[in-house]
């Protein structure tokens, strides 16, 4: 999802959530669920292209919004930092054990959603040049943290 805020005049702005209808975002669906939930209605609803997706467009004034857009903003962020910290997790899961068997990936796809909950809580994610999140782990932390969750895993 992206959140557009454009000038409306006169100290007023206007709010677009666009979708991306066919590569879903993993925060649309509980953005969508929190509108519902707060019983927040776009003032204009439509599908179509943005910038070359098939989209859904939802527009609201910005008044309207008030302090929801900074919720629906922590949900995207939230999102985010979760996809990059799993991304940088598997990396370094993938790069300590190497063959990447069946078996393994397995494993990880029990373990990771685990170490991303572990590791999440307080740490910091940095800003790269192009405006993206980033965040660097020790690899010798995380595999240990892994081979903890698994070994606690056996045992029950």
């Amino acid at each position: 999802m992206f959140i557009k805020v454009e000038d409306a005049g006169f100290f007023m702005y206007t709010v677009k959530l666009i979708y991306d209808l066919e590569n879903p975002d993993s925060e649309d669906q509980q953005v969508r669920d929190y509108l519902v939930e707060n019983e927040l209605e776009p003032k204009y609803q439509g599908t179509g292209d943005y910038e070359g997706r098939n989209s859904e467009l939802m527009q609201f004034g910005g008044c309207y919004l008030g302090k929801h857009l900074q919720t629906i903003g922590g949900i995207q962020r939230q999102a985010v930092e979760t996809e990059v910290l799993t991304e940088e997790i598997q990396k370094h899961l993938s790069s300590a054990v190497g063959n990447g068997s069946s078996a393994e990936d397995e494993q990880h796809e029990h373990v990771v959603p685990q170490l991303v909950a572990e590791f999440h809580e307080g740490l910091e994610f940095q800003t790269n040049e192009l405006g993206e999140l980033t965040i660097t782990l020790d690899e010798k932390v995380v595999v240990e943290a892994a081979r903890r969750i698994m070994a606690e895993s056996q045992k029950a």
